[in-house]
């Protein structure tokens, strides 16, 4: 099946010559999202296979360009809602459901965070082109209505059209999209279909089909709907629009097939890759190997995502390396390695009402080792998630839901310190990196201007030249200037992108010959001075101590050669991983299985 899905992925989403892609369809009829179906009162019990939302029988090319926006006014989804057990006193959110529930549709609980409906689909709007067999939309960021009463964003990607004989002389498309919320960082992967002519379009059948983990829903869910929507054709530039998609596929690194793998080295070795984990906790993994990725498992309960390119998934706090590190190094590249040992003090009004900041640096920040913060004072040993979340909730998620930077940051400076002062003792602390992002962006403001953004520096600086031409973050939710990206959680990642981001570290953050990132501070992070610069974290495997420095965890290994190693980790909620090798590799992992027997990548890829 994942060589079939691969295969498929490459003819749909690689090729990038001017002549169109031979349409392919899976199976021989159509009974599935019929024209009668996307013209009618529509309901499910639940989403169908994926596969209906893609060509079928005689598929051909789309007889109509579409040159258009689609307007989807707010509404409830039809749901199918999983409860996450996480006990009584950690629920984040009592409230009811602020919509009516649609008949025979679950509630997503709770019903409103900061009093956003979580029920509702956004209202959005999203303009495509049409170009040979793809549909390219116009706008690759979020989108939510202004006035939406929705706690959800969505962003839109690539799809396909062509046309089918029983479809009455219409076109069809589809395309893939992600929903996720304005403050959490988990992803609902979906896909949408319609059809269409010179005249118009009908309505939009969609379903959301795969997800990662979420922290203020209370539970995993699937949703889908079929809505009537507004058309009304546009005059994008379509010839920007295609030279960039046209970059955007042509920077897309080689895909194989995982089996491949396994024939070399042996399938029950291979298995051990994702140990102890259940298959469908995973959303993906792979393995990357001189710049070829191998795809392990990229599957939903309605069968293979068709946009497998296009699958993002939130990766939590593995955004804190992603680009908290990227961010940091960046700037140090920009005005000197020194900035790491600027005072938070200096760049920021600090209100708290104790000394314990009088001293604290950016370094310290990223590390995870400012002394401040809930939790015991017990460090014989040390447990760096003493204090994490649960130990001041309810303070934790006020401050996680407040809109503005200067929000965050007054509500940070309330908690209290610990004895021993910054840089003695790492305790876990998303409060400490999105205190980094506040101070990284007042020191960018400083030096390029107030209106500086430096979350749109970073996509220009680093990402776009490394080719991730796309990288959705949420940010904060400022009303009088760019939002400020959290930096601890918030980035939405494809397999490609872990591919680039971990090929940027591994090559001491230089990208075709341009030092992007400052390589004394990439050395460091990574260990590649030699020298252990990181506090334990109180965890240890056979090999040694784990520590943590400037956001990567790192675990001790000895290769099959004996010599000792650290493997610098990205860690996220729910299970996200990204690993750099001692050889080079990168193995990743997004999912819903924890973070378990990460050492499994790295004896695999030692062998």
């Amino acid at each position: 099946m994942i060589r079939k899905l691969i295969v498929v992925a490459l003819s749909m989403l690689v090729a990038c010559e001017s002549k169109s892609p031979e349409v392919e369809s899976s199976v021989e009829r159509r009974d599935q999202i019929t024209v009668a179906d996307l013209y009618s009162d529509w309901s499910s019990a639940s989403p169908i296979d994926n596969a209906w939302y893609m060509p079928h029988g005689d598929a051909a090319d789309a007889l109509h360009e579409f040159s258009g926006s689609i307007r989807i006014a707010e509404h409830p989804m039809m749901a199918k809602f999983t409860m996450i057990d996480i006990g009584e006193e950690y629920s984040a959110i009592d409230e009811e459901p602020a919509y009516l529930v649609p008949d025979d549709s679950d509630a997503i609980l709770p019903g409103k965070v900061s009093g956003m409906a979580t029920q509702l689909f956004p209202g959005i709007e999203a303009a495509f082109v049409s170009w040979n067999s793809h549909l390219i939309p116009v706008d690759r960021g979020w989108l939510r209505a202004a006035d939406s009463n929705s706690y959800w964003q969505v962003q839109v990607s690539p799809g396909r059209v062509w046309s089918e004989s029983r479809d009455n002389g219409k076109s069809r498309a589809s395309f893939p999209f992600m929903l996720t919320s304005v403050v959490d960082n988990e992803s609902y992967n979906g896909l949408a279909t319609f059809v269409y002519d010179n005249e118009g379009m009908s309505q939009l059948r969609y379903q959301l089909v795969q997800h990662t983990t979420p922290f203020l829903i209370e539970g995993w869910f699937e949703a889908w709907g079929q809505v009537p929507v507004e058309y009304s054709a546009t005059s994008a530039d379509a010839a920007a629009i295609v030279e960039s998609y046209e970059q955007e596929l042509a920077g897309q690194p080689e895909w194989r097939d995982w089996v491949e793998l396994e024939d070399e080295f042996g399938a029950a070795r291979m298995a051990e890759f994702d140990s102890g984990i259940e298959p469908n906790l995973t959303v993906v993994s792979g393995l990357v190997i001189d710049g070829v990725v191998y795809i392990k498992s990229m599957n939903t309960p309605y069968g293979p995502y068709p946009y497998p390119r296009q699958m993002r998934s939130g990766i939590w706090s593995a955004t804190k390396t992603a680009a908290g590190l990227v961010t940091l190094s960046r700037m140090a590249q920009l005005y000197g390695d020194d900035v790491l040992d600027y005072q938070v003090k200096d760049l920021v009004k600090v209100t708290a009402d104790h000394d314990g900041w009088n001293d604290v640096r950016i370094h310290h920040l990223m590390s995870m080792a400012t002394g401040i913060g809930a939790g015991s004072e017990n460090v014989d040993p040390n447990n760096s998630s003493d204090g994490y979340i649960y130990a001041d909730y309810s303070e934790y998620v006020e401050w996680y839901l407040a809109p503005t930077i200067h929000e965050m940051t007054t509500l940070a400076f309330r908690a209290s310190n610990h004895p021993w002062g910054p840089g003695v003792h790492t305790r876990y602390r998303d409060r400490d990196t999105t205190m980094m992002a506040a101070v990284l962006d007042s020191l960018y403001r400083q030096k390029e201007g107030g209106d500086a953004d430096m979350w749109a520096m970073i996509v220009n600086d680093v990402y776009a030249p490394i080719g991730i031409h796309h990288m959705p973050k949420v940010t904060t939710r400022e009303t009088d200037r760019p939002g400020v990206p959290y930096l601890g959680w918030g980035l939405y990642m494809t397999p490609d992108d872990a591919a680039k981001i971990g090929a940027l570290y591994q090559n001491g953050g230089s990208h075709d010959g341009t030092q992007l990132l400052s390589k004394a501070v990439v050395e460091e992070a990574m260990y590649e001075d030699g020298v252990v610069h990181g506090l334990p974290t109180g965890t240890s495997t056979k090999y040694g101590d784990q520590t943590y420095h400037l956001s990567f965890w790192h675990q001790p290994f000895v290769s099959v050669s004996g010599q000792v190693h650290t493997v610098p980790t990205m860690l996220g909620w729910g299970g996200n991983v990204i690993q750099l090798m001692p050889n080079g590799m990168i193995g990743f992992r997004f999912g819903n299985g924890g973070n378990k027997d990460v050492e499994q990548m790295t004896l695999i890829a030692n062998e």
